[in-house]
């Protein structure tokens, strides 16, 4: 029960709610989540840091760059109808993916240039 309630707690603020809609889409770093959100990288590292905290997300390094992305549960189905049955719903969270498709299609996402200079 204790883990459910560390998911519950952590799905309370909506910051983190927004960063998980957009976690829903595809992995990101850090710096693209806070642009999209328009906050600092500091304070998303704090969130993220509560939803790995509460096993929702997984992270991992390349050079400085810190990826995040779902830690995909089969017992966490309730968080897939929360995020499609509501939040994508509502505008603040269709205007974040407005946001995110806009940045890829732009090529300024950070995410795909850190990746594509791990790999050079």
């Amino acid at each position: 029960m204790e883990d459910y309630l560390k998911v519950l707690n952590a799905l309370t603020d909506e910051t983190r709610l927004r960063i998980i809609n957009l976690l829903y889409e595809r992995e990101l770093c850090v710096c693209d989540i806070g642009d999209i959100l328009e906050t600092t990288q500091t304070k998303i590292s704090r969130h993220l840091a509560y939803l790995r905290n509460a096993d929702l997300v997984k992270d991992r390094k390349i050079a400085q760059w810190s990826f995040y992305s779902l830690n995909g549960s089969s017992r966490l189905k309730y968080v897939d109808e929360l995020v499609h049955g509501v939040l994508r719903s509502r505008d603040v969270y269709r205007h974040d993916l407005a946001l995110l498709r806009k940045k890829e299609k732009a090529g300024d996402c950070q995410t795909k240039m850190a990746v594509a200079r791990s790999m050079s």
